[in-house]
């Protein structure tokens, strides 16, 4: 100790602060290393034993083994392409593409946890929020917009030439097939999606009531030409 105290007083006078330095420790640091010291051992006084030092941050992301939910549509390409392309797996996710059969078979898949996540058409979760349409009442967020219109409104062949981009056009057809008591048929994927509204604006646009003066029928999208080939509609709307 005597030892130590000779060598402070001889560098302090040359050098003061490389002296303690020297020494391994400064009255600044010690002040601070102090401070720090009790001001942590006070946030940590009222833990519970075994707590402290006990849980870490992580980079890892929460869940490592995804199941993600897709229809055969054109905006499920992102999450098909990041697959593909290993973005999941640069980010430790072990993601799984689960093809669906149709959006009810989607919706439930995410609701009981058969997946994990989903795309969705943009009403679905909303009505699963508030339990409609057939929906098991669930709260639901929407964390990311992955896809902005992209619909298509498709008629049969036999009105090629007689019904163009105009709807009013369609309403005469509409007229004499319900008055035969065959009212024509039209297509959406989903009614709480946004393909029914966008059919329903394009028949009422052209006078025309889809609830009283067509027969408005929900079939998936993977399903929707093969329906218009065999005659079982008269136009639709999809993605």
């Amino acid at each position: 100790m005597q030892h130590s105290r000779s060598i402070s007083q001889a560098c302090k006078k040359k050098a003061p602060l490389a002296c303690e330095a020297q020494l391994g420790l400064t009255r600044r640091s010690f002040l601070s290393t102090s401070a720090k010291g009790f001001g942590l051992a006070a946030l940590l006084s009222g833990l519970p034993t075994g707590w402290i030092g006990s849980v870490f941050a992580s980079d890892a992301p929460e869940v490592s083994e995804i199941k993600f939910g897709i229809i055969a549509l054109t905006d499920c390409s992102p999450f098909v392409i990041a697959h593909e392309k290993g973005f999941f797996k640069k980010y430790g996710i072990n993601a799984t593409i689960n093809k669906g059969a149709n959006w009810a078979a989607i919706r439930d898949a995410l609701s009981n946890g058969d997946n994990q996540a989903t795309h969705m058409l943009l009403g679905m979760p909303i009505a699963s929020t508030m339990g409609l349409a057939g929906s098991p009442k669930k709260p639901m967020i929407i964390p990311w917009l992955v896809n902005r219109n992209g619909q298509a409104i498709t008629l049969a062949n036999k009105f090629k030439g007689k019904v163009t981009d105009d709807p009013k056009a369609l309403k005469p057809f509409v007229d004499e097939a319900k008055a035969a008591g065959t009212p024509l048929a039209f297509a959406m994927t989903f009614p709480p999606g946004t393909h029914a509204m966008w059919m329903r604006y394009f028949l009422g646009a052209g006078g025309i009531n889809p609830d009283s003066d067509t027969s408005l029928i929900t079939v998936p999208p993977p399903q929707m030409v093969a329906n218009m080939k065999v005659g079982k509609m008269d136009g639709f709307c999809v993605g």
